[in-house]
């Protein structure tokens, strides 16, 4: 990839995280907002990662390092907003590629769930999440995981997962 294409997809990723992160700081910091204020931000937000979305479709072209770079900030822009990913933060490790912090996540959240600190709902929805983003990044999964995938992953995932 060349000097100019490394930075493209480097600037691009920036700009996918900092729209991503915008999003897990609004539920984050949810108190802090009233509903309407909250609904604004995120309307916002996504109409962002709308435009954004558009203009990597526009980028689409070179090399195919570089394409491969920019299919995987489309499929995060498009993941979020379809609201696909209810978890902000398995999005931007997804965006990032990083499957052992995706790993890390899902053993977090079965742990969390077997302590109490989170809905047994919960952990299933961010299992399914870390799981198709691992799926989608093309890590390997084991048989169960594959089996608890299929069972339980929810349409929009399923979109993100097929979509080329």
């Amino acid at each position: 990839m060349s000097a100019d294409a490394k930075k493209l997809a480097a600037n691009a990723r920036a700009q996918i995280e900092r729209l991503l992160t915008q999003l897990a700081d609004l539920e984050t910091f949810r108190e802090d907002f009233d509903e309407e204020e909250i609904q604004e931000i995120k309307a916002q937000t996504l109409e962002q990662l709308e435009a954004f979305r558009a203009s990597l479709i526009k980028l689409d072209s070179g090399s195919v390092e570089l394409r491969d770079e920019m299919q995987i900030m489309r499929d995060a822009t498009t993941a979020a907003i379809k609201a696909a990913f209810k978890t902000p933060e398995v999005l931007r490790m997804f965006v990032m590629k990083q499957p052992e912090a995706l790993r890390e996540r899902l053993r977090r959240a079965e742990r969390d769930a077997q302590l109490g600190k989170m809905t047994a709902e919960g952990a299933k929805t961010e299992r399914v999440e870390v799981l198709t983003a691992l799926k989608k990044l093309g890590a390997p999964l084991e048989d169960g995981e594959l089996e608890f995938l299929r069972a339980h992953m929810t349409a929009g995932l399923a979109d993100f997962v097929e979509e080329k």
